[in-house]
């Protein structure tokens, strides 16, 4: 791989393309590269004593813990790659710690997506639909054959595996039903099956009559429909693509990379490895491609500046800039790209931006000095945050220095303090 392609994958798939990752991967292949990113370990994480079980008189205390210490592990993991896919499958099976409002449940869910990110999808979703952080925020505790609650049965298709048009209400009808009785116990929160409030009559799903149960009908949509399963790959390849790659991919890169999924019975391992082996995924168009998230954009401040969740307490901020990890706005998860590039979620990564330079300041490192040239400053700037900066932001970089020292020349700190936060802000930190 030439260092333009490398550091292009490791700043989709790491976050940034960190100086000794880029040394450590020089000269490797791009197969190589791939599958180093993708070499995530295997031993479980373990959870911080605080967020790993319920403390009833601290739960918010726990919640902005627990959003440091995801960001943090985001920012120093060796392998960031297993944090990615995380983060991806949480905005995918949406659950929210305000409607929870339990550590343990919400980080056994955290867990889940982190141990079985890159996984086989079927057995992710199996595990997803009976983890109780899914069943209290989409209501399945209160589904009983007396009185059915559609609200998983419909997301599972509508959301989670086929995509809008590709299910008939009669179908949810039919899922509903099959979920009844897949519950939380009272006592331990741990997920329990209540046979009494279980629909045992036929049902008909997808024109299949059946006495249909809940995990049967996932197994139905991802292993024994092969029709649905497609459909399925197709879905989930899409937003894959659009969450790493860039918008509106081609239905023919859709469609191979799906194959590779439905071919390896939904295994995600070889199904991300092609997205990342894919030519298209190399493209101008795909590096220039795709904005930062919210969540993006702090790890990367977090390893530029060398500042960590409790110095910035990031979960302050970002609200205001539209990601709040535990927290998706609804069940359809966190849209991507040109969806943070407006005035009101950029004043919040302003906010947060000169929050960063205030304390950077205040802490006398890696602010830019005081008597640096231009050309000086704007390649330490460059050096600070990874950047190259193009020929338009150079300049009007530039422009602010001269019109600073113009008017201003007797206060030569507002200059450096106002480049550091200009610096967070310019598009070339917003690219991903």
């Amino acid at each position: 791989m030439d260092l333009v392609e490398l550091a292009h994958l490791l700043r989709r798939t790491e976050y940034v393309a960190k100086a000794d990752r880029m040394t450590a991967l020089a000269g490797a292949t791009r197969a190589e590269a791939v599958a180093d990113v993708l070499a995530v370990s295997a031993d479980p994480v373990v959870l911080p004593a605080f967020i790993d079980h319920d403390i009833a008189d601290q739960r918010y205390d726990q919640w902005v813990f627990a959003v440091q210490w995801w960001l943090d592990r985001m920012t120093d993991v060796a392998r960031p790659m297993q944090e990615r896919m995380a983060f991806f499958w949480h905005g995918h099976f949406c659950s929210s710690w305000d409607k929870v409002n339990r550590a343990p449940t919400m980080m056994a869910q955290n867990q889940l997506f982190r141990a079985q990110g890159l996984g086989n999808f079927r057995t992710l979703t199996q595990a997803m639909a009976v983890q109780p952080a899914m069943l209290d925020y989409l209501d399945n505790v209160q589904n009983v054959a007396s009185s059915p609650n559609q609200n998983f049965a419909r997301e599972l298709m509508e959301l989670f595996t086929l995509g809008v048009g590709n299910y008939t209400e009669a179908d949810v009808t039919a899922a509903a039903r099959a979920w009844t009785g897949h519950t939380i116990d009272d006592v331990t929160d741990d997920y329990a099956f209540v046979a009494a409030d279980h629909d045992t009559d036929p049902k008909t799903f997808m024109g299949v009559t059946r006495n249909w149960d809940g995990p049967g009908i996932i197994d139905y949509l991802l292993l024994e429909n092969t029709a649905t399963k497609l459909v399925a790959c197709r879905f989930l390849t899409r937003k894959l693509w659009e969450h790493f790659g860039c918008q509106n991919p081609s239905v023919s890169l859709v469609n191979e990379l799906a194959q590779v999924l439905f071919d390896h019975d939904m295994e995600m391992l070889p199904w991300v490895t092609a997205m990342l082996m894919h030519d298209e995924f190399y493209t101008s168009a795909t590096r220039q491609g795709l904005v930062r998230s919210p969540v993006e954009f702090v790890v990367a401040l977090q390893h530029h500046t060398g500042l960590r969740g409790a110095d910035l307490n990031p979960q302050w901020y970002v609200e205001g800039m539209g990601q709040v990890p535990f927290e998706p706005p609804n069940v359809a998860g966190w849209k991507t790209n040109a969806y943070w590039t407006n005035s009101s979620l950029f004043g919040g990564r302003a906010e947060f931006a000169r929050d960063v330079t205030w304390r950077l300041r205040h802490n006398d490192a890696n602010a830019i000095a005081k008597n640096h040239t231009p050309p000086e400053a704007l390649a330490a700037l460059e050096a600070m945050f990874g950047l190259t900066f193009t020929t338009v932001t150079r300049q009007a970089l530039l422009d602010y220095i001269a019109v600073q020292r113009t008017n201003e020349p007797w206060i030569d700190w507002w200059e450096s303090t106002n480049l550091l936060t200009m610096a967070m802000m310019t598009p070339e930190m917003h690219l991903a």
